[in-house]
């Protein structure tokens, strides 16, 4: 998860310029931030148990503040001049989650917007399927509560008020390369830093 309390926006600021986004990128600061463990633990421990050849990795981020990153957020438009591609090699991210092997750089992470009203069910099915080896089970409705407990302690169940991208490739050796590779950023853009 990446999180900014983003500016609201001037609708008549111009468009910065690609040379901007690029050094924007160089600049912006990314820090460590904490989520609750519950539920969070737990949705952990029950993926990594029914992904047992793959695992999950989970790490919040706070973002900026920044002018120019904010003008694409506020937008909902990280995937604009490959933002989200060049925040998540970032130092910080690449630190915080050493065992995804992020590249240092060029990272081609196949994020595209997603719509965020959906993540509960995107998180449900992941809970309730289970990777290459496991078997669903009961009616889904576990599944479906324990993935809206977790989007409550992410963001207050916002919806509106965030942005989801979404990844089925396998940008990073860590992955498979298979059809239970996910990837999930969720950017809160009005968190409070």
């Amino acid at each position: 998860m990446l999180a900014s309390q983003c500016l609201e926006p001037d609708w008549n600021q111009p468009r910065p310029p690609f040379d901007e986004v690029r050094r924007l990128c160089n600049r912006i600061t990314v820090s460590r931030d904490e989520l609750p463990p519950d539920p969070l633990n737990r949705i952990l421990e029950r993926v990594r148990k029914s992904h047992g050849n793959g695992g999950a990795h989970l790490a919040a981020f706070a973002v900026g503040p920044d002018a120019v990153f904010d003008w694409f957020a506020s937008r909902n438009r990280l995937t604009d001049e490959g933002i989200i591609d060049l925040l998540i090699v970032h130092p910080e991210i690449r630190r915080s989650l050493p065992d995804l092997n992020i590249p240092p750089s060029n990272a081609n992470t196949g994020l595209e917007m997603a719509d965020p009203f959906f993540l509960d069910g995107r998180l449900a099915r992941v809970l309730h399927n289970g990777g290459a080896y496991s078997t669903a089970y009961g009616d889904g409705r576990e599944a479906k509560t324990l993935a809206l407990e977790a989007c409550d302690a992410i963001f207050g169940l916002r919806f509106a008020e965030v942005s989801l991208l979404e990844s089925f490739q396998a940008w990073t050796p860590w992955f498979k390369d298979n059809a239970w590779d996910l990837t999930l950023v969720v950017f809160d853009r009005w968190a409070i830093p």
